[in-house]
């Protein structure tokens, strides 16, 4: 029965119609933000701790959505959506001691949750159970985190981590979907009229390692060293704003990739890592999309690195990069702490 004392919305929600071009268009080519860092330059990172009191730990992280190229004509009346960004909220719980109920652990257990919100992605309102994407990246996230925490130094534990995504770049879709496999030729660089990799998927769950280990850390967790996620792109060339070339099949390897800085069919794979840089370890590894590798004659592999092994090097080096921006809000967090008290004790001395 309907309920007849309130207006009840629609339950998969309305997108109001925006009548414009799209940008694919051959005569609107500079309405989509291209990419102009360095093919090893990362965008700036913002992540700040302790932002959610009722929580042990807790983080936010938030990526720049890339600059929109002004049109060239002042003239031109279409209408070009804004990008979308990568925004992330993290909260700990725990360790807390589990139910009487549950058979003796000798070391913590872990739960990793993440959930997208309803608005967090542009074209599509998400519902408030988790799907298969929701909880196939939660396993991602729990083996990625699980490997750096010191577990049996809370038996009969418990340790929550819930990640929420507020926003997210590109078509967080289902992680098998038909656009994430690429047809590639053997004797080029990619191949004519395919979707190419989606790398939103790929950002979140990296930024999501890194936003967690930040609330892990928050909450003052005992660690063997902080996990922060990279991620790295094979694109076409002719897709970067510097670049000169017309040609599809020049590729090249960039870190930090983003949805909004590529068109369709520019992405040919990417590659997510979770990363220990203290320990030099990889808690978590993701590819997608097609990779060609180097086999000589033999049938062996030669001595220079394939695609696979130069995405893994970036990856492992954009987390490298990162690393250096969870060091900063730890300790940032930790000098606050130490004032904190000093003050407190400076205060207890002089009543």
């Amino acid at each position: 029965m309907a309920d007849r004392r309130r207006v009840v919305g629609p339950a998969d929600g309305t997108t109001a119609p925006v009548y414009t071009q799209p940008l694919s268009t051959p005569h609107l080519p500079s309405k989509r933000p291209r990419r102009d860092r360095a093919p090893d330059e990362l965008r700036t990172i913002f992540l700040k701790t302790s932002l959610t009191p009722p929580a042990t730990g807790s983080s936010f992280l938030e990526l720049p959505s890339p600059p929109p190229i002004p049109p060239q004509s002042t003239a031109s009346t279409a209408i070009t959506t804004p990008s979308s960004t990568l925004k992330l909220t993290c909260s700990v719980y725990g360790p807390r001691p589990l139910p009487p109920s549950a058979p003796f652990s000798p070391q913590a257990r872990l739960q990793c949750e993440l959930k997208f919100a309803p608005f967090a992605t542009p074209h599509k309102r998400r519902g408030y159970v988790r799907d298969s994407t929701e909880r196939d990246l939660s396993v991602d996230l729990t083996s990625a985190l699980q490997r750096s925490i010191l577990l049996e130094k809370y038996p009969k534990s418990g340790i929550e981590v819930f990640v929420t995504v507020l926003d997210c770049e590109g078509d967080a879709g289902s992680l098998f979907n038909a656009s994430g496999y690429v047809r590639r030729t053997m004797g080029g660089g990619g191949g004519g009229g395919d979707q190419g990799v989606d790398v939103g998927l790929l950002g979140v769950l990296a930024g999501a390692i890194t936003c967690a280990s930040a609330a892990i850390a928050d909450a003052g967790i005992e660690c063997l060293d902080l996990v922060s996620g990279g991620v790295s792109a094979l694109v076409r060339k002719s897709s970067l704003s510097s670049s000169t070339t017309t040609s599809n099949n020049e590729l090249v390897i960039v870190q930090d990739p983003s949805p909004e800085e590529h068109g369709p069919g520019d992405i040919i794979a990417a590659c997510a890592v979770g990363h220990m840089a203290a320990r030099g370890e990889l808690t978590d590894l993701w590819t997608r999309g097609v990779c060609i590798a180097s086999i000589g004659n033999d049938g062996e592999e030669d001595g220079e690195d394939d695609e696979l092994d130069k995405l893994m090097k970036n990856a492992i080096e954009a987390a490298t990069q990162t690393r250096k921006v969870l060091n900063a809000a730890v300790a940032e967090r930790l000098l606050f702490a130490l004032s904190a008290a000093k003050q407190g004790k400076d205060e207890m001395e002089m009543t």
